[in-house]
């Protein structure tokens, strides 16, 4: 049985990187606080701003501003919480915690919260991209498509949305649409090397045969195209 021994990865080559969320999932994009020297320590080792009596509540956010900067969704998402109710006449943390709650696969409320701040800045064209791909990790690809398309219609270059679209229409085999919207984001070979990979972990191996054909012909085309081809070319034999 012909194996392939390199991962199945999408390989956009014109932006380089892969589809991922518009913004990263951390709310920790401001510059760190600055410690002084009777700061007290995060979990994390961080050194975090000394705090005066009563400022409970900011310590908590900042603490877990460092939880979700380094990953700790979790952590991050009970100290937001527990903030939160700390004051509850203020603003809810929703910048904070929609990412944070997608972090930990908490879908529906990462979404209810994401929409919340796109009902009060809806041309935020990255705030529609993350309510987009959140929803696409959800499962809920229709919903997904809507809010990237909403996204396209703010800005119909906007590439993260233009890749995160495409790929997931490639998935559902939707492979001219994906084309449409790959092609002017990530350059044509790369786009038909990236359907091909798609097409091979749907099972689709005559897409996958002319997709990677297609890549090679082209200027610029993934290294890696060679070697899915040659994979391929045993074609009397199973793909895994």
């Amino acid at each position: 049985m012909r194996r392939f021994h390199f991962p199945l990865l999408l390989i956009v080559l014109a932006c380089g990187c892969s589809a991922i969320p518009q913004i990263k999932r951390s709310s920790a994009e401001s510059k760190p606080p600055k410690a002084s020297s009777d700061s007290p320590m995060s979990q994390l080792g961080v050194a975090l701003p000394a705090m005066k009596p009563g400022d409970a509540r900011e310590l908590k956010i900042i603490a877990a501003d460092q939880m979700s900067k380094h990953g700790y969704w979790s952590e991050a998402v009970d100290l937001y919480l527990q903030a939160e109710s700390m004051a509850p006449k203020k603003p809810k943390l929703d910048a904070q915690l929609a990412p944070a709650l997608a972090g930990v696969g908490q879908f529906p409320e990462s979404i209810q919260r994401y929409r919340r701040l796109v009902k009060d800045d809806p041309k935020n064209i990255a705030l529609v991209g993350n309510l987009a791909y959140t929803i696409m990790e959800s499962g809920d690809a229709v919903s997904a498509e809507a809010e990237f398309r909403r996204a396209l219609t703010i800005d119909p270059h906007y590439e993260n949305a233009r890749v995160n679209l495409g790929l997931m229409l490639a998935r559902q085999r939707r492979y001219e649409e994906a084309l449409t919207l790959l092609v002017p984001a990530i350059g044509e070979s790369a786009a038909h090397h990236n359907l091909g990979v798609i097409a091979i972990d749907c099972g689709d191996e005559a897409t996958a045969r002319q997709e990677f054909s297609l890549a090679a012909s082209l200027p610029r085309a993934p290294k890696a195209t060679q070697e899915f081809l040659a994979a391929l070319s045993d074609s009397g034999r199973p793909l895994h």
